[in-house]
């Protein structure tokens, strides 16, 4: 496999440094980071294609609001 340098910056490497999984080379990570893009399209209605969402949904409302609404730190979850 030939191989190419390049410059970047230290900023940028620190945060690529920051991304890079434990054993996974620099080109690794860069192709990683590169092929993980989304596509925001296909994400769109997917909240639709899970079973039972709404009773899931209403309880992280109802903690949420319960948080909200003490000023007790020690929320027990349900």
């Amino acid at each position: 496999m030939t191989s190419r340098s390049i410059s970047i910056t230290k900023d940028v490497y620190e945060k690529l440094n920051k991304f890079r999984m434990r054993n996974e080379s620099y080109s690794q990570a860069i192709k990683r980071l590169l092929e993980s893009k989304l596509n925001i399209m296909e994400l769109a209605g997917a909240w639709n294609k899970i079973p039972d969402l709404k009773p899931a949904l209403d309880l992280v409302e109802k903690v949420v609001k319960k948080i909200h609404q003490t000023e007790d730190n020690n929320i027990k979850t349900i």
